[in-house]
């Protein structure tokens, strides 16, 4: 009996051992996950949230280094949207060609059809809770991150304003959203 209760207590020492250890690496995962995000060391800017009539879309935050933005100037900043619907990536990168359209830009020229065949590769379909994270680093490219995860990078400047100038210009369709994202109003 005396060697039953040993065995026993062995089994039970290798297991809380076994679950401290297994809590640990996802502990580690974890902390190594929000250092790998860059836009975590930013300071928020301001907040929206984009509705279309009675639905809510998303939600809209703002990062940069000092808190404060102005478009096409801050670098890095980061715009982070979570949403409250599902959307395929057919239907963001739809809705990507119709606002640039909406804002004078030409969504069917060559090189932005290409850009728009690049996006739709590279993002995700989305649900409800899911965020998408565009953070722009110190060289204007854009990094798309999908609820932490970096789905890839378009290193060019000129994608990156346009893609940005939906949300953070002065000729976007939606200018009382844009005044809480960058607190102007």
């Amino acid at each position: 009996m005396k060697k039953l209760l040993q065995l026993v207590g062995f089994f039970l020492l290798l297991q809380a051992t076994s679950f401290n250890l297994f809590y640990s690496q996802a502990q580690a995962q974890a902390q190594a996950q929000v250092k790998s995000n860059p836009w975590q060391q930013l300071q928020l800017v301001g907040e929206a949230e984009l509705k279309f009539f009675f639905w809510n879309v998303y939600e809209a935050r703002l990062y940069s280094d000092s808190g404060n933005f102005v478009f096409l100037e801050t670098k890095p900043f980061a715009l982070e949207l979570q949403y409250q619907r599902q959307f395929s990536s057919q239907q963001l990168v739809e809705e990507t060609r119709k606002q640039w359209q909406a804002i004078g830009i030409d969504a069917d020229s060559e090189d932005n059809t290409s850009r728009l065949r690049i996006l739709e590769t590279m993002l995700s379909d989305v649900d409800k809770g899911d965020v998408i994270t565009l953070y722009v680093d110190t060289q204007g490219s854009s990094n798309f991150y999908y609820n932490g995860r970096l789905l890839g990078t378009i290193a060019d400047s000129a994608f990156t304003g346009q893609f940005a100038a939906i949300w953070l210009s002065e000729k976007t369709t939606r200018p009382d959203f844009r005044d809480n994202l960058i607190r102007q109003s």
